[in-house]
């Protein structure tokens, strides 16, 4: 079961000690030897994925960025998010579904102007349905590949991390993930 709230792309943060350039060549260096990801890095960018025998449709892939933290040391923002392919075709389905909405409330508008039946206007309820069972799809996903997120954030963890790299937190302390954009689990 997820331990926080169900969200459509999930973030972790940490703070480490290390400055960004160190931190990511220790992330390089030990990522070719990591069983439980594979993936690429180019400068303070990283994408990690599952491994290639266990994708599926609904597997994450994580995006991870370092930057100078304020108070020195290194920021690593990370990102769980579907397949490019399949973020593509959700977001598409999002837009073509808000643009079906907008036109059915122009045409519903403009057949209740002219006095007529706006049966147009039954695209909002099927619209806002349709809206809720693509959220719904979305969060269906995120549970199938709660067990590769996991997976992925704890090697995450073990690639840039080490016991002295830790600045303000439990090195036993893996889950990190962030519930919701202004607060910071570190």
């Amino acid at each position: 079961m997820l331990k926080t709230a169900p969200r459509i792309r999930p973030r972790i943060e940490l703070e480490l000690a290390d400055d960004p350039d160190s931190v990511m060549a220790k992330l390089r260096e030990r990522l070719a030897e990591c069983p439980r990801c594979t993936g690429v890095s180019v400068g303070r960018h990283a994408e990690l994925f599952v491994p290639e025998a266990e994708q599926r449709l609904w597997s994450p892939w994580l995006s991870v960025t370092v930057d100078d933290a304020p108070g020195g040391g290194a920021q690593l923002r990370g990102r769980f998010a579907p397949h490019p392919h399949v973020w593509t075709l959700y977001m598409f389905l999002a837009f073509a579904l808000g643009f079906a909405l907008l036109v059915g409330v122009a045409w519903g508008y403009a057949q209740r102007a002219m006095d007529t039946a706006p049966w147009a206007l039954l695209s909002v309820p099927v619209g806002l349905a349709l809206g809720v069972a693509l959220y719904l799809v979305s969060l269906v996903g995120q549970r199938l590949g709660h067990d590769q997120i996991e997976r992925l954030e704890d090697a995450l963890v073990e690639l840039v991390e080490s016991p002295r790299s830790m600045v303000g937190r439990n090195p036993e302390t893996t889950k990190n993930r962030v519930p919701d954009s202004d607060a910071r689990m570190i």
